[in-house]
């Protein structure tokens, strides 16, 4: 074959499209996960952002220093972008605490205006702090929080000897649509062990009506309670929760 032949003769062509697209590909790619990267890191921020916001608002409203929040659910941005937080938990203190509660709260408005979905919880209590409530103080008892039961001390008209401290042992109820406590006496003494007077004709004079709502914001009713030494438990339910801090500062009454 000549030269000339030669020069003309076909030869194979480099693939630099083919190398060049898989190139570009490469970089598409690394382009993706490095955006969603900072997704994901701009999402934790955000959930961060909110929660502490969520947090101090609550604190301020109520008066708590430790309230924690918690926002689930897979993307808060994508949540915000809604406006609503689908799941949101919210909780303060421990077992040890005078005081704790713990309460997930749907549909949260990421503006912390107006109201939330349904609110489901419980609030733990002392005896210390069951004594402090209004219906309590204001009757003049204090309570001692036992198995399943408790006992109050006031202050009651008793026939032919008037007005004498009792101590009352009863066991809780919910009354009131859930708005209060009734306390139905188990039995009743005298704490002066000087006296002898059998009290069981007078047990239904000892009973207790406390109103719960006058606690808690508006429209959180009792869905249970349980006592055990030293301390209670109130399960709570509400089908939406004001979130401003007047709403939340708001309480709630009874029939």
């Amino acid at each position: 074959m000549s030269d000339v032949d030669d020069f003309f003769a076909e030869r194979p062509v480099p693939r630099r499209r083919a190398r060049g697209a898989a190139a570009g590909l490469f970089v598409l790619v690394g382009v993706l996960v490095v955006l969603a990267i900072l997704a994901v890191v701009a999402d934790v921020v955000t959930r961060g952002l909110v929660e502490q916001r969520a947090a101090a608002e609550i604190s301020t409203a109520t008066g708590l220093d430790d309230v924690a929040v918690d926002v689930h659910g897979t993307s808060v941005l994508w949540q915000i972008v809604h406006g609503s937080l689908d799941d949101v938990t919210l909780s303060s203190g421990s077992a040890g605490d005078p005081v704790s509660f713990r309460f997930d709260v749907s549909d949260v408005p990421t503006d912390l205006e107006g109201t939330s979905g349904a609110v489901t919880g419980t609030l733990s209590a002392d005896s210390a702090t069951v004594s402090s409530l209004e219906g309590v103080s204001s009757a003049g008892a204090t309570v001692t929080l036992g198995d399943g039961d408790m006992t109050y001390a006031r202050s009651f008209d008793v026939p032919l000897l008037g007005p004498v401290p009792v101590d009352v042992t009863a066991t809780p109820a919910i009354a009131d649509d859930g708005r209060a406590l009734d306390f139905t006496p188990t039995r009743a003494s005298l704490p002066d062990t000087s006296l002898s007077l059998d009290l069981t004709p007078f047990l239904g004079d000892f009973a207790q009506r406390v109103c719960v709502a006058e606690q808690l914001p508006p429209g959180v009713v009792l869905t249970s309670v349980d006592v055990e030494p030293g301390r209670a438990q109130l399960g709570l339910r509400s089908d939406g929760l004001p979130l401003t801090p007047s709403g939340l500062a708001a309480k709630g009454s009874c029939s």
